[in-house]
């Protein structure tokens, strides 16, 4: 038996059609090719439906023999209740029996033969009634971490938490004091307020940012404050209410949207809610049973004993199921979703996402679009969000009706293991077809797409620890600076929304955590990189076959990695109008050979986007190209 003798391509209409996620009800086509040489009595296609885990089976039909292979057919009617469809086919011959399922769950595309039962193509039957809001899928996304982004003026430390210290100078490191069971005993501030963000407006914006996520601005004690004091207050050190409204209006003035962080899992220990301290003039959880906030928690031993994020105590977690707590955060008149609608505020990012239940993030979708449908929930999650569970429960995060986003996690860390050598274009190829066949293409097109966050390292820092130890530091920054250059332009001509992260554009480095949370450098911006960041932003607004053209992957060497996008007929791939344009995503990530790689092209020259006197010429449909070491570009078709 060689595995050459069953194929059935995931990837491919031949095999599977249409391809990726489906609408609920519709048919999908599924097809085995099987050589003629084994004496096939029947193939059998199991499919199993993932809410109930009922299985069905149904025999295939015999519809081809030939060039030495018969092929197998069987048509599948799609659930009507929105869900994941598992696949295998099992081939019984007159001597034994096979089974043909994917590699393993993370890829898809051509499977292998097994002797037991294999692990399983996915389907995903989404809800096509609901669709992700169309100006999303053409946003660019700035992520501001408010504290360290621009102060103009000294910070009013009567404002500030008791336990905090605060920077007199801008340029210092964040650091944190802690005791010694490692909890942070005094927060470091630098001062960066809304007014700061308002005045560096003009900045975003010629960066071709339309949207701005801020992480949380409520009141809270620590300088990130997820740990929020009161939802419905802005922190004091950042300003007030009305400094946030004038942010959203001067933003909206600019064509810049505003998404905030909510941290609807867990509050502060000192809250209003909690109020462990007895610094607010309310009764809290904490203090006193009858609390009208002491549904809201959960206690092991009262008071001292209670659920919190992680096993951090200054963290104690809300019961999602409560119902005065849904009321506060979403019915009531004067809710925190509908008070900062009330402002201007429509996009959210839900902070943990997975620790928030299918249902109360679906209450929070349907106020929001209730006020304004073109709304945006997304959600932090970590994994591949279409088969995501989490205590014990698959998420339906992505079959309509619950999120519009997710931050893509999967898109960064296939970019990072690429660069840093431990898999090749071929995988990267693989795994990201498979994110599209799993991802309902409306959600393909409109997730969070980034480099750099608050949680993680900086890209600038990560790449150079990639590189070898005896690279001297001059070539390391040429190197770090033509890598962080390549990542940043696959962001940008690849589907979803890319995200910036404050500093990066100006050549901020930065560890875990908090040496990730640097101030932005103003006036001491890496110029090359600036120019580097403006200029992709303005190529990605000016074509739109970057923001929403159709997409298609290669794997042309195992150094180099590239994608096509284009827009044909008038059309962009969701049928909105669009000028007829096709071009070519290419990057060696190999830092000492130049390879040489030709890839199928529509006749005709392509021009280098950002060099427009390199011209190529295409040759019996082919362009041949050498790429040079940790080189990247955009090519054009030339009409």
């Amino acid at each position: 038996m060689r595995q050459m003798d069953i194929c059935h391509n995931s990837f491919d209409t031949n095999y599977r059609e249409p391809f990726g996620a489906v609408a609920r009800g519709s048919n999908v086509t599924l097809t085995i090719d099987v050589h003629s040489r084994l004496d096939v009595s029947r193939v059998v296609l199991h499919y199993i439906l993932d809410k109930s885990d009922q299985e069905h089976t149904k025999v295939m039909d015999l519809y081809s023999e030939e060039h030495q292979y018969n092929s197998f057919e069987g048509v599948v009617e799609m659930p009507e209740e929105p869900q994941l469809v598992w696949y295998y086919f099992e081939i019984i011959t007159t001597d034994t029996t096979y089974y043909y399922g994917r590699v393993n769950i993370e890829e898809s595309g051509e499977g292998v033969i097994y002797e037991q039962v294999p692990p399983s193509w996915q389907i995903t039957v989404y809800d096509e009634r609901y669709d992700t809001p169309k100006w999303w899928k053409h946003a660019t996304m700035y992520q501001i971490f408010p504290d360290r982004f621009y102060r103009e003026d000294e910070p009013d430390l009567k404002k500030a938490p008791k336990s905090s210290l605060m920077h007199t100078h801008w340029e210092n490191d964040p650091y944190y004091i802690r005791d010694e069971d490692g909890g942070v005993v005094r927060w470091d501030f630098f001062g960066g307020n809304l007014e700061g963000i308002t005045k560096k407006l003009d900045y975003i914006q010629s960066l071709g940012v339309t949207v701005i996520y801020l992480n949380p601005i409520f009141e809270a004690e620590s300088n990130h404050r997820y740990d929020t004091g009161d939802y419905h207050k802005i922190d004091p050190l950042l300003g007030t209410k009305e400094d946030f409204e004038y942010l959203i209006k001067e933003a909206k003035d600019r064509g810049i949207e505003i998404m905030l962080d909510g941290v609807f899992s867990h509050t502060g220990s000192n809250s209003k809610y909690f109020n462990q301290r007895d610094e607010y003039d309310t009764l809290g959880a904490y203090q006193s049973k009858e609390s009208p906030y002491y549904s809201w928690y959960q206690f092991h031993n009262y008071p001292d004993e209670y659920e919190a994020w992680w096993g951090v105590g200054t963290l104690p977690t809300l019961n999602k199921e409560d119902k005065s707590y849904q009321n506060f955060l979403i019915h009531d008149k004067d809710s925190v979703i509908k008070t900062w609608q009330k402002s201007g505020l429509n996009h959210w990012r839900l902070d943990v996402a997975d620790e928030l239940t299918d249902d109360l993030i679906k209450q929070i979708y349907q106020q929001l679009k209730k006020e304004d449908p073109s709304s945006v929930l997304l959600g932090e999650v970590w994994e591949d969000a279409s088969n995501k569970s989490a205590y014990g429960k698959r998420r339906d995060y992505f079959l309509g009706g619950v999120l519009d986003s997710v931050m893509n996690y999967p898109l960064r860390d296939l970019m990072l293991h690429f660069m840093k050598g431990e898999v090749d274009a071929y995988y990267v190829n693989r795994r990201l077809m498979t994110l599209s066949e799993h991802y309902p293409k409306p959600y393909f097109y409109a997730l969070m797409n980034m480099l750099s966050s608050h949680d993680v390292e900086r890209i600038k820092t990560m790449l150079d620890e990639f590189l070898p130890e005896d690279i001297d530091a001059a070539k390391r920054a040429g190197i770090v600076q033509a890598q962080v250059k390549a990542l940043s332009l696959w962001l940008y001509a690849f589907p979803g929304v890319p995200s910036l992260y404050y500093g990066d554009e100006a050549g901020l480095t930065g560890g875990e955590d908090p040496d990730n949370r640097k101030p932005y450098p103003w006036g001491a911006e890496e110029d090359e990189l600036m120019t580097w960041y403006k200029n992709i932003g303005s190529w990605r607004k000016e074509h739109k076959a970057l923001r929403t053209g159709s997409w298609v992957p290669h794997a042309l060497h195992e150094d180099i990695f590239a994608f096509e996008r284009w827009t044909a007929n008038g059309v962009d791939y969701f049928g909105d109008e669009a000028n007829a344009e096709h071009i070519i995503f290419l990057m060696n990530r190999n830092i000492e050979e130049e390879v040489e790689v030709s890839i199928p092209a529509r006749k005709g020259k392509w021009q280098h986007l950002d060099n427009k006197r390199r011209i190529f010429q295409t040759k019996n449909d082919q362009l041949t190209l050498k790429v040079q070491p940790s080189e990247c570009f955009l090519l054009r078709h030339m009409h």
